[in-house]
């Protein structure tokens, strides 16, 4: 039999489509529709392809500041299914929404434990929840720990009994050096009285005043460091309560920096002509993350500059900016980072274009108090 399909999909964005009409080409949209879409929070302009909304949900009232979008104690996390409820992650803790009316999700419940990343993850009853900010609570207060070292931080993972799914039950958690930025609930077909799940932390490794055992030292300093590996937690399905870590496989620790080389002397000539072109029109240049690149936008094209990497800078005032404009400081997003890795630090100019300087491009998407929004992914002819 032949029939048309469409699956209904969850997603936490910004941005989703221009209208109702679905494209269905496999050609990518020419030109680009996110170029020039308007920037907002709830009202941003929507481009999609191959998606058709269904419907968009703000979040509730505990999970949004609407005085400050991008409110960092607010970000949405990872999504869950179980039955036709969505669970939402965030960092102040987790939404459960009722989608068995895709075009009208209603909030079932709301938990607030702050403590991100909150990623959720479902196997049967219980429900996963990751952990690694210093201000996470064993009790899920929203006071945090101003303490540097106590035993009320939460990083790890916690377990709940979400068998009334309206009054999930905080049963334990579980707490490992470097909390859990993410995890993966991995099962066996041998062992059926257990779940596992794979932790991957990419904090500072806390103090063995905290947690005991807890090291930060390079391997060859100390061959039990929390540096390079994951946590295998064992849960007891029967009894979750007794969940523990039962190895700590190190698999980050030999990897290696991919080769690379840097651009041609013909590349290099040909960007800093763009860029000598860009700021000829009164554009403005500004540097990336990578070695020895940059943007000139205005142009839209990158350029070869012989700045410090990962830093952003103007050229258009100074020969030496780095000296004059004034900067703050930023970690580097810890996603971008190794289990292992030493938190590097950049500087951010503040770079502003001219005035009337159009903004290209489309604008940058992010989760922060992101919404919830139902999406139609259109399959096409489905033999069965």
């Amino acid at each position: 039999m032949k029939s048309t399909a469409l699956c209904v999909i969850v997603a936490l964005s910004a941005a989703a489509c221009a209208s109702s009409k679905l494209d269905m080409s496999t050609r990518a949209p020419s030109p680009d529709r996110r170029v020039g879409l308007r920037a907002g929070w709830m009202d941003a302009a929507e481009a999609a392809w191959n998606l058709r909304r269904v419907s968009t949900t703000a979040p509730s009232e505990q999970f949004i500041n609407r005085s400050t979008p991008g409110d960092f104690r607010l970000i949405n996390s990872d999504l869950s299914f179980v039955g036709h409820y969505a669970i939402q992650g965030n960092f102040s803790g987790y939404q459960v929404w009722d989608i068995a009316q895709p075009s009208h999700p209603t909030l079932y419940t709301a938990y607030v434990c702050p403590g991100a990343q909150s990623d959720v993850s479902v196997y049967r009853n219980l429900m996963f929840v990751s952990g690694e900010a210093y201000n996470g609570r064993t009790d899920c207060g929203t006071q945090g720990v101003p303490d540097t070292v106590s035993k009320e931080r939460l990083r790890g993972i916690r377990i709940f009994d979400i068998s009334d799914i309206a009054h999930p039950k905080y049963l334990t958690n579980v707490q490992t050096c470097r909390g859990s930025h993410t995890h993966t609930v991995v099962t066996s077909p041998s062992d059926s009285a257990n779940v596992y799940i794979y932790v991957s932390g990419t904090a500072p490794v806390r103090s063995p005043n905290e947690l005991a055992g807890c090291s930060g030292a390079q391997p060859d300093e100390d061959r039990n460091t929390a540096l390079f590996r994951i946590e295998v937690i064992q849960v007891p399905v029967a009894h979750p309560e007794q969940a523990r870590i039962v190895s700590s496989p190190r698999i980050f620790q030999d990897l290696t920096a991919p080769a690379s080389h840097g651009e041609t002397p013909e590349d290099i000539a040909a960007a800093a002509r763009v860029a000598a072109e860009a700021r000829a029109k009164g554009g403005f240049t500004a540097m990336s993350g990578a070695r020895g690149h940059g943007c000139a936008h205005g142009g839209g094209q990158r350029r070869a500059a012989g700045r410090r990497p990962g830093h952003l800078g103007s050229d258009r005032q100074s020969p030496d900016p780095w000296q004059q404009a004034a900067s703050r400081t930023h970690p580097m997003p810890r996603h971008h980072r190794l289990p292992g890795d030493r938190p590097r630090r950049r500087r951010v100019r503040g770079i502003r274009p001219p005035p009337g300087h159009p903004r290209r491009g489309p604008p940058t998407a992010d989760r922060r108090g992101g919404r919830l929004q139902l999406l139609l992914l259109a399959l096409g002819d489905v033999q069965q």
